[in-house]
């Protein structure tokens, strides 16, 4: 579809340019400097589609001969910091063809004289070779003072007064020129609608999207080579906006940011009745949670059997203080029911293991690393025995007493403390890692920008400035790799091990402490296993004596 670009350049001597030069490389032809004694020729440029001189109705016949004119326009100013030549930019729609954007470039340049009365050198080109594929342009040169019988007279100063409103003028007359053209001949769009451009800015337009950015030299040559960059992946996702569907994706997240609030507005809510619940049952734990400034409510005298209700649908950490003793252990005559064992996380010093010992029901419930747990066992149905009562109730004795079981919670707490603030060091030195990253970057990129913007118009200087563009865009690639890489791997083992590795250089007591908890909470885990293995060893030969008995007693 047609695009809209129009933009306004001046060559200046200060610049070290000249108006025979651009003029001859436009034109890709050869023209002769007076004011340099030396030839421009550009006559191997290919890209060259059509020139054409444009003057006023009382301009001198010498005017029309290219070489003769720009030097007419050198040898008018006598300053030499002067502004020699103007330079209009615009892209051509290459929905017509090539005969109508000629026309189209006329009609502009002829509105162009009318209005300043200077002249006006025109050049269509197609970079098709280059960039293998179409872009249609045109470099509408301008003299800087109006032409007239007697040669150039006055500058058109009012073209380089912002207040004067000359360029905006004309950005909006070439949209006019453009869409009358192309309305002219009938070009339409896939939906059968009049296609047009327009000069307004994407806000002024009321379009959401942003509006893509000028690639450059250096960025496009690395385009065409494959490469990709940071200019032209910015310019592919705009091109790629699509408002419906970013609506559609921000209203599902809100959606899910909603609910996630709501569950954590219910958890916090709920908090305080469940660390009542702990203060009642692990007295040490909740002295454990006041130690870590973990604010608790004071314990409630009394709890509904709605509460009891709601209570069940709050997250697993308090299933195994609320849960109440299941219907098959009610019915259990010898009490002999085999509780069951779960898993438990690992931390980053080693595996953690939450077990809890009631000695008021007798139940014992433990967690073990999966490569030790066994499935949990299904009730076992109880026969009617006449003997050996006592020994069931030797075998489900109490393995531990409720001093060590509280201890040990208030270990575990210490240490699972410990390792999140690890966790919390890790993460403040990867954003530093990218902080750091990020500021080496800023700078290069900086001076990339400054070089685009300060291209060279001496041929002869286009080398060494394109070499030292490429070598800051190398560099700043580099550095962007890196901060990719650093970023998309986050926060990696070998970063904790460094700062457990720093935490013992500068407290060597305290992590030596907290290394001595977990092995000890490590070696109950393992306790708490051993005799839960035993138990379900002494609840089976229990069972195989009273299949033994039953069967005596049918023979």
């Amino acid at each position: 579809m047609a695009i809209y670009h129009l933009s306004v350049k001046t060559f200046s001597r200060s610049n070290a340019q000249s108006a025979t030069a651009a003029v001859a490389y436009r034109a890709g032809t050869e023209i002769y400097s007076d004011r340099d004694r030396c030839h421009h020729d550009y006559t191997r440029k290919s890209d060259v589609l059509h020139s054409e001189i444009f003057l006023p109705d009382n301009a001198p016949e010498w005017a029309l001969d290219r070489q003769q004119l720009w030097n007419e326009v050198e040898s008018a100013e006598k300053r030499k910091n002067s502004t020699v030549a103007r330079e209009f930019e615009v892209a051509l729609p290459h929905e017509l063809n090539e005969e109508q954007r000629i026309a189209l470039v006329q009609d502009f340049a002829k509105q162009i004289v009318a209005r300043h009365g200077c002249a006006v050198d025109a050049h269509l080109h197609d970079d098709r070779s280059r960039n293998k594929k179409q872009n249609f342009h045109a470099h509408i040169m301008l003299s800087t003072r109006r032409l007239e019988q007697d040669g150039f007279t006055t500058k058109t100063r009012e073209l380089d007064e912002r207040k004067s409103g000359e360029v905006v003028y004309w950005r909006e007359q070439w949209a006019k020129t453009t869409n009358e053209h192309l309305h002219e001949h009938g070009i339409r769009d896939k939906n059968n609608n009049l296609i047009g451009i327009d000069h307004r800015s994407l806000k002024d337009q009321g379009l959401e999207r942003e509006p893509t950015i000028k690639m450059g030299v250096a960025a496009s040559a690395l385009e065409r080579k494959g490469i990709k960059t940071e200019l032209g992946n910015f310019n592919r996702a705009v091109s790629a906006y699509d408002p419906d569907a970013a609506n559609e994706l921000l209203e599902k997240q809100l959606k899910q940011a909603t609910e996630f609030q709501n569950k954590v507005l219910f958890v916090k809510r709920r908090l305080p009745e469940v660390k009542r619940d702990i203060a009642e049952k692990q007295p040490k734990l909740y002295q454990a949670f006041d130690d870590l400034g973990i604010p608790t409510a004071e314990p409630e005298p009394i709890r509904s059997v709605d509460d009891e209700q709601e209570r069940e649908r709050i997250e697993p950490v308090s299933e195994p203080m609320d849960r109440s003793p299941s219907p098959e252990s009610d019915s259990n005559e010898r009490g002999r029911e085999l509780p069951p064992v779960g898993s438990s996380e690992s931390n980053e010093l080693g595996q953690g293991h939450n077990s809890e010992v009631r000695p008021a029901d007798k139940a014992v419930t433990s967690t073990a690393p999966r490569d030790i747990a066994e499935p949990p066992q299904q009730s076992i149905e109880h026969v009617q025995q006449p003997k050996a009562p006592q020994a069931t109730e030797e075998a489900i004795k109490t393995p531990t007493a409720p001093n060590r079981a509280d201890e040990i919670a208030e270990k575990r707490l210490l240490v699972k403390g410990f390792v999140q603030r690890c966790k919390e060091m890790a993460n403040q030195a990867h954003r530093s890692q990218l902080k750091i990253l990020k500021a080496q970057g800023e700078p290069i990129y900086a001076e990339i920008q400054r070089l685009k913007h300060n291209e060279p118009w001496n041929p002869f200087k286009t080398k060494a400035w394109q070499a030292e563009l490429d070598k800051k865009v190398a560099q700043h690639n580099d550095i962007k790799s890196s901060f990719d890489d650093l970023k998309n791997q986050g926060v990696t083992a070998e970063l904790i091990q460094a700062v457990h590795a720093d935490e013992h250089r500068r407290n060597p007591v305290e992590y030596q402490s907290i290394s001595t908890m977990e092995d000890e909470v490590a070696a109950y885990d393992q306790e708490q296993v051993k005799i839960l293995r035993e138990q379900r060893q002494q609840q089976l030969e229990l069972k195989r004596q009273d299949v033994r008995v039953d069967q005596d007693i049918e023979r």
